[in-house]
């Protein structure tokens, strides 16, 4: 099925079981530093979580649509964590938590603030950009064809829209290339035997699923 919605909409949510949520809960008051706990509980939810998130988005990034390779997925908080400026309280929220690539997360997300009007139900806060899981982005933006092209190139519907393209240079040349790169990847391992598929996503830029 050709691909037509790049900036992800997800639909489902990673599940832990009991002893990780009370592990969790027990953390609270929640601070920025405890993400880089080094106990078994942090190790094995962050695996999990990781885990999850790739089987969830497909194995791509939740901004940019693009295959995600994994020594430079970043576990995502959609509102950042830092305690500075930012949300620790919401460090834990499975509704906060993406996997991006390193490009989108590090190089043009950080630590930018992504909340417009704070509650500290995180689901009743107001939002800059498209949220992933709370609104729909096919509402907001759009993926087009042109000419001959698959759906690479974005437009607008709505103001939001509008900011997170900008925001996440979707526009950009080179953030077309990706998706029409991606797209072609993908396309070429329906001519090729399981085990020649097998041999090019072990190199592959994009290793798509």
């Amino acid at each position: 099925m050709p691909i037509r919605e790049w900036y992800l909409n997800i639909t489902e949510l990673p599940a832990f079981d009991q002893s990780t949520l009370d592990y969790l809960q027990e953390l609270k008051p929640h601070k920025a530093k405890q993400w880089d706990l080094k106990t078994n509980q942090m190790k094995a939810y962050k695996a999990s979580l990781l885990e999850q998130l790739l089987k969830i988005q497909n194995n791509r990034c939740v901004y940019c649509g693009t295959g995600l390779r994994r020594q430079l997925v970043d576990r995502e908080h959609f509102a950042h964590k830092d305690q500075k400026g930012g949300w620790p309280e919401f460090m834990f929220i499975t509704e906060n938590l993406f996997a991006a690539c390193g490009y989108c997360n590090r190089m043009l997300k950080g630590t930018k603030s992504m909340i417009k009007l704070y509650n500290k139900n995180y689901r009743d806060c107001e939002f800059h950009l498209i949220h992933p899981y709370f609104d729909t982005a096919s509402e907001e933006i759009s993926f087009v064809e042109r000419g001959v092209s698959d759906a690479i190139f974005v437009k607008k519907i709505t103001q939001k829209g509008e900011d997170t393209i900008d925001f996440f240079e979707l526009d950009s040349a080179s953030a077309t290339a990706r998706r029409a790169g991606y797209i072609t990847e993908i396309a070429m391992y329906n001519q090729l035997s399981a085990s020649d598929a097998a041999e090019v996503k072990a190199i592959s830029h994009f290793r798509p699923e």
